[in-house]
């Protein structure tokens, strides 16, 4: 499997973040599509561009060829030698980047810790601090924690590598597809 950067351009120029997509192929034998090909977009529901890194368009090419030989209308994109499509790891990296300079009605993100963890800073109590975290990926989905903790001292990513809070509470484990939702629960809509 190649190694893709979980951040890029998107086709319309805005900061694009690695998801999977179905696109259109044209085949000897119509139209035909691949699943779960990796691309980059923006995040904004309302454009509709994408960029897909070089590696990939070599090998949507190559897929299509196999499309048309195996008379096939739809396929999942997989790497030469792979034996099943996986989602690489830096989807999810992907995915935790895009909270980046993210600010919600009751809560700002603070910031994003090596791609896999992202600190939320309460607008309603200064002192209290919300943490997703990236935990696993199996069979059933990506999942995350969420947490809530307090600190009396400004939260800089340099002092939270060595930060220990006094208390702590654990709001729920999480696949990815509810992530969105239950910040928007939490903190309102995204501003």
């Amino acid at each position: 499997m190649k190694e893709l950067s979980p951040v890029d351009l998107c086709g319309c120029g805005d900061t694009g973040y690695l998801i999977l997509r179905t696109i259109p192929v044209d085949l000897a034998q119509g139209l035909g599509h691949i699943h779960k090909v990796p691309s980059y977009h923006c995040g904004n529901k309302l454009c509709d561009q994408y960029t897909l890194p070089s590696p990939v368009v070599s090998r949507i090419d190559d897929l299509a060829d196999i499309m048309e030989q195996k008379e096939l209308n739809s396929i999942d994109f997989y790497w030469e030698g792979q034996e099943e499509s996986r989602n690489p790891f830096s989807l999810t990296e992907a995915f935790i980047w895009k909270f980046s300079q993210r600010k919600y009605e009751d809560a700002e993100v603070s910031f994003v810790h090596n791609g896999q963890t992202v600190i939320f800073h309460s607008l309603l109590d200064a002192t209290e601090f919300y943490e997703l975290k990236y935990l696993h990926t199996d069979e059933k989905g990506t999942w995350f924690s969420f947490v809530k903790f307090y600190s009396e001292e400004p939260l800089t990513l340099e002092n939270y590598l060595d930060f220990e809070p006094p208390y702590t509470k654990e709001l729920g484990v999480m696949n990815m597809d509810e992530v969105e939702e239950t910040l928007v629960d939490m903190f309102g809509s995204a501003i």
